[in-house]
C-alpha cells in the first residue's frame, strides 16, 4: 500500500490521490512513466517527481522516517506491509495503572515468528536495546498505557513508526478492550490463559514475587497470547482499511 500513496507528498491531499487513482496512476511507478498523460499545474509534477524519487530511494534504504516525518498520522498503517519483516508487536504488565507508584513487570516483544520477554528482576534492562532493530510497533492502546510506561521506566523516545491498533480499529467499527475485539472476530486463547484478565495479570505477578515460580510461567503465557494476536489484529486491520479505499471501484486494479 505505500506505494500506492501520494498524501505523504506536499500539496497531495487524499482527494488529489483518489483523482490520480483514478486516472490510472496507482503506484510510484505509473507517475513516472505516465506523468504526461495527466494533466497538472507544471509545480505539483515537480513536486511529484521530485518526492517519489525520494520515496523510492527512501524505501530502499529502509529508511522509514522519511515516511514518518511526511505522512499523516492517521495514515502510517500505509507503511506496514513493506516494513512488516521489521515490525514488533509489542505489550506490556505491570503492577497497576499509575505511572508514578506502579511498574513494569513484563515486556513481551514478537517479531511475527517467535516471542523474547523482558522481565523485571531478569533481563529488562535488554529491553532498550533490542527494540532498537525495529522500524515499527504495533501496540493495542500503546498512546495510552504501553509506550508512556516504557518511556517513563527507560527514559526512551520512540522514533519507530507506531500503529496503535484501537485507534485504527475503531476507524473501522470495532470498539473496547483487546479481549472484546478478539472475540468480535472470532480469536481464540490458550485454554488456560482465556479467562485472565488485566487484573490476574498483577496477582500473578505477585503470586510470583511470593516465590511461586508457576505463576510468571501463566503470566508470560498471557502475554504470549496478547502479543501474537497484535498480529492477527493488524492484519485484519490493513486489509479491511485498503478495502475501505474502494479500490474495486477504479479501472486499473493492479495494486501494489
Amino acid at each position: 500500500m505505500l506505494k500506492n500513496t501520494f498524501l505523504h507528498i506536499p500539496g497531495i491531499g487524499e482527494k488529489t490521490e483518489r483523482w490520480l487513482w483514478q486516472n490510472n496512476i496507482l503506484c510510484w511507478e505509473d507517475y513516472l512513466k505516465n506523468h504526461h498523460k495527466i494533466k497538472l499545474p507544471r509545480k505539483m509534477h515537480l513536486t511529484l517527481s521530485l518526492f517519489i524519487r525520494f520515496s523510492l530511494e527512501a524505501l530502499l534504504r529502509g529508511n522509514i522516517y522519511f515516511f514518518k516525518k511526511l505522512l499523516p498520522e492517521k495514515e502510517l498503517w500505509r507503511v506496514y506491509s513493506e516494513f512488516k519483516k521489521r515490525t514488533a508487536f509489542l505489550d506490556i504488565e505491570t503492577t497497576g495503572l499509575g505511572r508514578g507508584n506502579d511498574y513494569i513487570t513484563v515486556v513481551g516483544l514478537f517479531d511475527g515468528e517467535k516471542v523474547q520477554f523482558f522481565i523485571q528482576g531478569k533481563n529488562m534492562q535488554d529491553f532498550a536495546r533490542a527494540i532498537k532493530k525495529y522500524s515499527v510497533i504495533v501496540t493495542y492502546n500503546g498512546n495510552q498505557f504501553d509506550l508512556p510506561f516504557l518511556e517513563a521506566t527507560f527514559g526512551l523516545e520512540f522514533p519507530q513508526v507506531h500503529i496503535d491498533l484501537r485507534c485504527l480499529l475503531k476507524r473501522l467499527g470495532y470498539y473496547g478492550g483487546l479481549k472484546k475485539i478478539e472475540k468480535a472476530l472470532g480469536i481464540k486463547r490458550c485454554k488456560k490463559v482465556q479467562n485472565l484478565t488485566g487484573y490476574d495479570a498483577v496477582k500473578l505477578w505477585n503470586r510470583y514475587m511470593d516465590g511461586d515460580p508457576d505463576a510468571l510461567e501463566l503470566l508470560l503465557a498471557y502475554n504470549r497470547e496478547d502479543v501474537v494476536n497484535l498480529k492477527y489484529l493488524m492484519e485484519f486491520a490493513y486489509d479491511k482499511m485498503v478495502e475501505s479505499l474502494n479500490f474495486s471501484k477504479l479501472k486499473n486494479k493492479n495494486l501494489v
